[in-house]
């Protein structure tokens, strides 16, 4: 027993002073002197005191689970987040009474920073809150102990009787608790297994570029703990990880409401954590498609708004948290250790903050305390490598939070504002800043360009270091260009896009051309990064966002060196070729035609690929800026106003940054009234609207309450098996650069397939049997228009399926891939009409030639089509199929079964973006079958037997394949054009 003693009943008994006392003497006890705490610190440390454990069990690699010396049993108990610290106790430990038991074990655990409230007066009415906040939680905890030690003195049968003698999965000592109660599972949209699944895909694929989820969560025994205390962190991953599963969209549909509403509910002031903070970075690094309510089928930023919003919205929570206090090392090694979860969070904030701001050419969102002075990887407990082998995270991110320093700095000194960045441009004191900024990178890159991590980590590095060479020299590109029309004299009759190529025509004599020339350089070694460095299926396509971003802001840079003749002609071709590399590298990065890659890479296609000669282009005129009253540049760079005084805005209205003003650009939906074009088009392109400014998907909102209506990601029994309600697939019917197939194409509806498709922007793949020459003749008649587009032809027996395999081996090899859009129009038709004169051999040729050959070239097209998500295969029918035509039964059953393959196809492709019909055309003169009306006088089919009187054209045929391969919303159907004819 333990006396515990604040005096000496009888100090003359003691030695010197000090115990055992007297009175502890005579009754044989153990003396304890009391201590005092006045003067001392009041520092709460929040425990787990040694009743609340009794009768746990440890559970490897589980924070919030405390191992006793007591014999384990079978239950657990759930903290509460940032609650309770974790803490291991040694029997010596219990014995001893030290407070070394108590220590905190992870660095998400309560911290340091909570408790600095606890000996200080309050500064504010949240202070205030805050302390009678802790008090509730002691009590609940206080509550929560005695509850376990009664629970603990209870018999077997007793516990058995009350239900908590098995737990199932998810609950928590007797708790309902963890994954059987997040949303998602205790509703039954997933199951526990495909979580599981999921967040092992995010450990793959995601989690290297922002190691933010804690690494213990990756373990499958941690689901529960992972369910119970971050639910926002956990849910931001789930619609990450699964925003590629095409197959199964539901997933990521439900995954993105869910989201939604926990975004909602930070926003609207609902208690969350630092789990919550993560949570909204992560989703502004990808931003999933499932959170946006609109897609567009080119992209135009519009996700960088949205990750603007999400970082805005971290900040302000991570304030609220007190995260910002952890800039200011004031804390013990073991406190700063603790507080590494939130240390990490609010210098992911930081950099998030600053690499947001410089895309979109903002402010910063946080102008407090960033991440504190001196950090080093020690100061990131939680990156530090756990063997030998594995990534250290920590070293990348002090490289990170290194050069994100330098773009933060670039940003402040050179893009401030409007007023100051254009004197700075005119008066040209922006020298020094850049040659010290460029002397910086280079210590940088003389520093971490040597940083051993794996390959695919390292070149996201690169690639930061030459976004930000880019952004860094540019600013110079753009005073060149504000100082020469400054000083272009208002005499001089020249266009001011004339006059800015002649100023630029000699680079190499202007002040400035070191920095022009190395902005050129930068942007050229992005692109050549980006296709070269990096395998698009198992790297780039997880990539963060702004990786994308940085290829398209570098391409359209390039594109405006080119309008103002910094390029040679040599130069220029080289750099085409690069975009094209890279365009190519954004697509098969993708998995559908949502994906950025996708969206943006045709954002350049519209850029740098020639569409056809239009004549809205030519209306526009080049004036003299004092031509009117208020201009303003393409480029949205400079504004004259009614005084005649140039506006400079180089930062928010760089034409190179602002992607909404390129897509209104390649659109051709500029303001009207813009004067100066300084981005000129590529010599001889003229740019025709592109889409109307609505086109898009919209995602489809049924509820706009707190609570979505989840039935609908569930399946209608009345549907086909693949139709998942209410979930709007992305809306692409753009046929600009897409690869045709147009077997047949020498003459007659072949050939005026290819014109018309031709004129949609289409590359063609042409085949022919026999008549080369009426095939070259056609391509060079396609060719004169001086397009860019490509065309190849090819000679193939339609009877030889080893043929048709080679003509697909042929097109991936000079177009880059296999046909986006199949039009079957080859065929065989003898006119024999009566069934007694049709022979075996005819019969089984005209099948083979009808039927078998395009089911094999349907069959070699689909691959391509599937994988990317979009498809169109057009099959050139016969009226003979519904029975009637001129020709006899071989020609009918060929034509029949054509139109039932059409039927069947149809309704298998639907589902991966694939829309096959049929054109069934009666009486089309011009053609191998019926070359002109004198040749059908007498039969069936004379033209006084057609309703309209006439015979059919190739290019009406030609006009309803082009409406088939332009409109997705069609399919499993035959045109019947015949001119009225049944």
């Amino acid at each position: 027993m333990t006396s515990l003693q604040l005096n000496c009943d009888d100090p003359k008994e003691a030695s010197g002073g000090q115990p055992p006392c007297g009175r502890c003497k005579k009754e044989k006890r153990e003396c304890v002197l009391g201590t005092s705490n006045r003067g001392g610190s009041r520092v709460r440390k929040k425990t787990i005191s040694t009743t609340s454990t009794a009768g746990l069990t440890h559970v490897p690699l589980t924070p919030l689970l405390d191992k006793s010396s007591n014999p384990p049993s079978s239950s657990y108990v759930l903290s509460p987040p940032s609650q309770i610290t974790p803490r291991t106790t040694t029997g010596k430990e219990h014995q001893d009474g030290t407070s070394a038991g108590n220590t905190a074990e992870d660095d998400d655990s309560a911290s340091t920073v909570d408790s600095t409230l606890g000996h200080t007066i309050p500064r504010n009415p949240s202070d205030a809150w805050q302390l009678l906040k802790d008090v509730a939680n002691r009590e609940a905890e206080h509550l929560q102990a005695s509850a376990n030690t009664y629970k603990t003195s209870l018999t077997p049968n007793q516990n058995a009787g009350d239900g908590s003698g098995s737990a199932p999965r998810g609950s928590i000592n007797g708790i309902h608790a963890g994954i059987s109660t997040y949303r998602l599972v205790r509703e039954g949209y997933l199951e526990p297994d495909m979580i599981q699944m999921l967040v092992r895909r995010y450990a793959e694929h995601y989690h290297a570029y922002l190691p933010l989820v804690p690494r213990r969560y990756f373990d499958p025994a941690q689901l529960d703990i992972f369910a119970a205390n971050d639910k926002h962190l956990l849910t931001a991953v789930l619609t990450i990880s699964s925003k590629d599963l095409i197959e199964q969209p539901n997933i990521h549909l439900c995954c993105s409401r869910y989201m939604h509403d926990l975004i909602s509910g930070i926003a609207a002031g609902h208690d969350c954590e630092v789990e919550a903070v993560e949570a909204l970075l992560l989703l502004a690094e990808w931003e999933p498609q499932g959170l946006r309510n609109r897609i567009e089928a080119v992209g135009r930023g519009e996700e960088d708004r949205s990750a603007w919003m999400h970082v805005g919205i971290a900040l302000r929570t991570g304030y609220f948290l007190g995260l910002d206090r952890t800039a200011f090392r004031q804390e013990s090694a073991e406190e700063a250790r603790i507080d590494g979860r939130k240390r990490l969070a609010w210098a992911n904030c930081y950099v998030s903050d600053r690499l947001i701001s410089v895309r979109i050419g903002k402010a910063f969102w946080s102008r407090g305390p960033g991440p504190m002075t001196g950090l080093s990887p020690q100061d990131f407990p939680s990156l530090q490598p756990f063997s030998p082998g594995d990534e250290d995270y920590a070293k990348i991110m002090q490289a990170t939070l290194d050069l994100t320093q330098l773009y933060s700095n670039v940003h402040d000194v050179l893009y401030s504002g409007m007023r100051t960045s254009g004197q700075m441009m005119l008066m040209g004191d922006y020298v020094k800043y850049v040659d010290d900024f460029r002397n910086a990178l280079a210590r940088w890159n003389t520093t971490w360009g040597k940083l051993e991590c794996s390959p695919h980590i390292k070149v996201t590095l690169q690639l930061s270091y030459e976004y930000l060479c880019l952004y860094t020299n540019a600013f110079v590109f753009q005073a060149a260009i504000s100082q020469a029309i400054a000083n272009k004299p208002k005499t001089d009759a020249h266009s001011l896009r004339d006059h800015l190529r002649n100023v630029f025509s000699n680079v190499g004599a202007m002040p400035d051309a070191r920095f022009i020339w190395a902005s050129v350089a930068a942007a050229k070694a992005y692109l050549t990064l980006l296709s070269t460095q990096i395998d698009p299926g198992r790297f780039l396509r997880y990539m963060p966002l702004r990786y994308y971003l940085y290829c398209i802001y570098s391409a359209v840079f390039l594109y405006k060196a080119r309008s103002f003749g910094v390029m040679s002609e040599i130069e220029e071709r080289q750099v085409r070729t690069l975009v094209i590399q890279a365009m190519d590298v954004l697509k098969r990065a993708s998995v559908s035609a949502q994906d950025p890659g996708s969206r943006y890479a045709r954002l350049l296609e519209l850029l740098w690929v020639k569409p056809p000669k239009s004549g809205v282009r030519a209306q526009h005129s080049v004036q003299s800026p004092t031509a009117s009253d208020t201009q303003r540049s393409s480029s949205g760079s400079v504004r004259v106003d009614a005084q005649g005084f140039f506006q400079y805005s180089p930062a928010n209205d760089f034409s190179w940054l602002d992607l909404e003003a390129v897509g209104d650009y390649v659109s051709g939906d500029q303001l009207s009234g813009n004067g100066a074009h300084l981005l000129a088009p590529m010599a001889g392109f003229d740019h025709p609207s592109f889409l109307p400014q609505n086109q898009g998907v919209q995602w489809q909102q049924l509820n706009n309450n707190t609570n979505w209506d989840w039935s609908v990601l569930y399946y209608s029994t009345n549907s086909s098996p693949f139709t998942l309600l209410n979930f709007a697939m992305s809306v692409d019917n753009e046929l600009r650069g897409r690869v045709a197939l147009i077997t047949g194409a020498s003459g007659g509806i072949g050939s005026g397939c290819a014109r018309d498709l031709y004129r949609q922007g289409c590359h063609l793949a042409l085949t022919y049997s026999k008549n080369k020459a009426s095939v070259d003749t056609l391509l060079a008649e396609l060719q004169a228009s001086s397009s860019d587009q490509k065309i190849s032809t090819h000679q193939v027996d339609m009877a030889s399926a080893e043929q048709m395999e080679n003509l697909y081996a042929e097109i991936e090899t000079e177009h880059g891939h296999c046909p986006d859009i199949l039009v079957a129009n080859a065929g065989y038709g003898k006119r024999i009409p009566q069934i007694g004169d049709i022979t075996y051999e005819e019969f089984d040729y005209t099948i083979q030639i009808n039927l078998r050959a395009p089911f094999i070239l349907a069959k070699l097209a689909v691959p391509h089509m599937s994988e990317q998500k979009w498809g169109r295969i057009i099959m050139i029918s016969s009226i003979s199929g519904y029975g009637g035509g001129i020709n006899g039964c071989h020609y009918a059953s060929s034509k029949a079964g054509l139109m039932g393959m059409v039927k069947n196809l149809a309704l298998k492709l639907a589902k991966d973006g694939i829309t096959v019909n049929d054109v069934a055309p009666a009486m089309i003169g011009e053609t191998g079958m019926i070359p002109n009306a004198k040749f059908l006088e007498g039969t069936p089919g004379d033209v006084r037997n057609i309703p309209v009187g006439r015979l059919g054209t190739p290019q009406e045929c030609a006009n309803v394949v082009t409406m088939l391969c332009k409109t997705g919303y069609l399919t499993g159907q035959s045109i019947l054009l015949s001119g009225g004819l049944k």
